[in-house]
């Protein structure tokens, strides 16, 4: 992201790194031009897989953000259910990792050579419609609830010092 820093007035969006996967956006986050290339942006519920030290599957909830280097958002191709994909990914990176620490250095990764490697189950078209219809609820309600989830936090972050000094409780009285 470095060839997209924003300019000054610019809109802006987070850059989505690692430990953003896991603790979510914050005041130490990086910014990147908003006029990225799409391919680079980030919705919620994508898939993105970090193949650069932790090794993990998810699907994103953050909100809009710019993709960081050391993460794939994978897009499933068109007769692949994005759900089918999420789940194949999830359960294979046991492989990934087992193949990183084989060769790790002081950082393990998956490499192109891996990825080719790999292999999975690959259903009928008929089978994985199906699949689809009996999961794609599920899963869009998981990626609702994490989003919600999200929200929550982010009030209860809002709300939590004012609590905590009374102002909230004077704003609910009337008071100012």
């Amino acid at each position: 992201m470095p060839n997209y820093r924003p300019a000054e007035g610019d809109s802006s969006l987070p850059v989505i790194k690692i430990r953003e996967m896991h603790e979510g956006i914050s005041a130490d986050t990086e910014s990147v031009s908003a006029n990225i290339p799409t391919k680079y942006i980030i919705e919620d519920g994508d898939i993105l897989f970090s193949w650069s030290a932790t090794l993990e599957v998810m699907y994103w909830t953050g909100g809009k953000g710019g993709l960081n280097q050391h993460i794939f958002k994978v897009i499933p191709k068109e007769d692949y259910p994005k759900e089918y994909v999420y789940l194949q990914l999830s359960t294979y990176i046991i492989n990934f990792v087992k193949m990183a620490e084989a060769r790790k250095t002081t950082m393990g990764h998956i490499t192109s050579d891996h990825m080719q490697q790999s292999r999975i189950v690959l259903p009928p078209t008929p089978v994985l419609r199906q699949f689809h219809a009996s999961i794609a609820a599920t899963h869009d309600r998981i990626i609702r609830c994490k989003k919600e989830n999200r929200e929550l936090s982010q009030l209860r972050d809002w709300l939590l010092p004012m609590l905590m000094n009374g102002q909230a409780l004077l704003e609910l009285k009337g008071v100012k």
